[in-house]
């Protein structure tokens, strides 16, 4: 298990936390939240080996393979598929084995790689990178040719290829779609070893967390269940904290009202004393720490016409290549627009031409005369310039605007005193794009475009953007991954898809099942698209082969059944109040075992259907 004892770490001048005491027990899910700056990153440091304590200890089982999302990826001339090939520490062993030394010792490590069922590797990375959005052919490209946000998909798909008893994510989801979070979500649910993963998304840490470890800048606090639990359970211990205070203040009140009515007098000195003794060992009431709260302002728009924006019938792309066609729908005041699709089906460029960066290659884009619209791209927060404070970069966008009217919009933002006034550039991602939304809202726009606007947003942040936008009166199209800000602000869906935008008649749950059902047919119809297009002549009904296929399929579905039933034995096992070390290794060993009987088994199918098909 990972076991900390009084830990306390500080970051220059900082004291991150001190006195933490927690226990991680195999096979646990844990989610790290706090407030941006609180240690998150920096307590993955320590287990990664980068920082050391300040006090205490922090330890785990030193056979552990760690396995930690990088935020870099290197340069590489490698396919995906080899490039997230690496990630598989005992297939590089082979190899290495393979080239340095003797028969003997290669043949006795190969045989440890076909019991771990690594011949399969493809097969794993194949299933990994088609779950994270990467096309048969994209797979086949070079690392070199994706831009910087599939790239980081890369490297966090090459971190789940190794076969880790220890995950780190920091920030996983930032660079996926909501196809791909979905996805996700349901293989670290999976996941047979233990996890830690830092996220501010909501959701995501409901889906998959079986307790929270909340770092609150003093301390590290650790919680049972998911992170909507967690909130609850905070909220009544702070509750609880309150009323202590608030009893302590009184009995202290009741006290000093005493001492200072008879500490003059000789006939009751010995009781004030007695009081004041009482007093100095009660100490002061401890004030329960409670989350800043951030009320972003709204402006509201001064006009609001009817369509604010509509599109006929156009078409959009880049050169002659058309990415969408007939696209078709009109925008009114008050609606919220959650545009939905996976990477790469054109969610931005349908953004771009409705913004009016991406003009229409057919058909006709209206904008209203007085529509007033702004869109927030992740472009934005990346090209800031590092040289120019917010004060200044916000002056140049509204001159004719005081000084003073702009430090307090941005003390809205929480940019106030130095924040506003030094450089951006040594910012935090999450702290640009706080700047980027104030620029954008300060305008009072009527139509707002929102393209992934929570990346690197802290939860606090996260509420307090859904809350601005539901006060809005102007109409909100939005694309994200973070399933709470989708639920809470939009009230319809458009699905981009195969070249086309349709409406989407469901909720997130809905379309979760939708990309599900998807994903199966695409999976039944590979086999399809392998076979030739030539005529075949029939041929007689191979009845044994047919028989093998419906034990093996019969076998199949009894495998995964023992895996499912297994993956909710130790969820329970973890969510315990009192954990049973013993049994919860015992799940993890099974889950293994299952792992690999399911993978058996199906492997054993794909050859028989292959067989029986040709």
């Amino acid at each position: 298990m990972i076991r900390a004892s009084q830990l306390a770490l500080r970051r220059g001048a900082k004291l991150l936390f001190n006195n933490a005491q927690f226990s991680v027990f195999p096979g646990q899910r844990v989610g790290v939240v706090g407030r941006n700056g609180c240690g998150k990153s920096s307590l993955f440091g320590m287990i990664a080996g980068r920082l050391s304590a300040d006090a205490g200890t922090l330890t785990w089982p030193s056979a552990w393979e760690i396995a930690e999302l990088e935020q870099h990826v290197p340069s590489s001339s490698d396919s995906a598929l080899e490039f997230v090939k690496q990630g598989d520490r005992l297939l590089a062993r082979l190899d290495a084995e393979r080239m340095h030394s003797d028969p003997h010792h290669a043949a006795e490590v190969e045989s440890q790689f076909a019991d771990a069922d690594g011949y399969r590797w493809e097969a794993r990375a194949g299933e990994l990178l088609s779950g994270m959005g990467f096309s048969p052919a994209e797979q086949q490209a070079e690392v070199d040719s994706f831009s910087g946000g599939w790239r980081m998909r890369l490297k966090l798909t090459q971190t789940l290829m190794r076969r880790a008893d220890l995950l780190l994510l920091d920030e996983p989801t930032n660079h996926l779609d909501l196809d791909a979070v979905l996805w996700f979500g349901d293989w670290l649910t999976r996941f047979p070893g233990t996890l830690l993963l830092i996220s501010h998304d909501r959701d995501f840490l409901d889906q998959v967390c079986t307790h929270i470890l909340f770092l609150d800048g003093e301390t590290a606090t650790l919680y049972t269940g998911n992170f909507t639990a967690f909130a609850r359970q905070r909220m009544e211990r702070m509750s609880q904290q309150l009323a202590e205070a608030q009893q302590m203040a009184r009995q202290r009140a009741h006290l000093q009202k005493f001492v200072d009515r008879f500490r003059a007098k000789a006939s009751k000195a010995r009781q004030a004393q007695s009081r004041i003794k009482m007093l100095e060992r009660l100490g002061e009431a401890p004030a329960p720490r409670s989350p800043d709260s951030v009320e972003l302002p709204t402006p509201q728009p001064k006009k609001l016409p009817t369509p604010l924006l509509k599109l006929e019938d156009a078409s959009v792309g880049y050169g002659d290549d058309v990415v969408l066609s007939q696209v078709r729908f009109s925008v009114e005041p008050g609606e919220r627009i959650g545009i939905l699709g996976r990477n790469g089906a054109g969610k931005s460029t349908l953004m771009k031409l409705i913004g009016g960066s991406l003009p229409a290659m057919s058909g006709t884009r209206y904008l209203a005369p007085d529509t007033v619209l702004r869109h927030f791209t992740q472009f934005e927060v990346e090209a800031l310039p590092a040289d120019r404070s917010p004060l200044l970069l916000l002056s140049d966008a509204y001159p004719e605007t005081s000084m003073q009217g702009l430090r307090d919009w941005l003390g809205a933002f929480k940019y106030s005193g130095d924040m506003a006034t030094s450089p951006i550039g040594p910012r935090s991602g999450g702290e640009k794009a706080r700047f980027v939304l104030a620029r954008m809202l300060y305008g009072a726009p009527n139509l707002i475009l929102l393209d992934e606007p929570t990346n690197h947003l802290d939860i606090e942040m996260r509420e307090a953007l859904t809350d601005a936008l539901s006060e809005f009166t102007g109409a909100v199209i939005l694309v994200a991954h973070d399933r709470a800000l989708l639920e809470s602000c939009c009230e319809q869906y458009l699905v981009v898809a195969d070249g086309v935008v349709a409406p989407f008649e469901g909720d997130l749950d809905q379309y979760a099942q939708w990309l599900r059902k998807r994903r199966s047919e695409r999976a039944r119809a590979a086999p399809v698209n392998r076979v030739s297009v030539a005529k075949v002549e029939p041929k007689p009904v191979n009845k044994r082969g047919q028989n093998e296929l419906k034990k093996a399929e019969q076998a199949m579905e009894q495998a995964s059944q023992q895996l499912q039933a297994l993956q909710s034995r130790q969820t329970t096992l973890a969510a315990a109040n009192s954990v049973d070390v013993a049994a919860l290794s015992a799940v993890a060993r099974e889950l293994i075992a299952a792992q690999k009987a399911l993978d058996t088994c199906e492997a054993h199918w794909m050859t028989l259907a292959e067989a029986c098909e040709s």
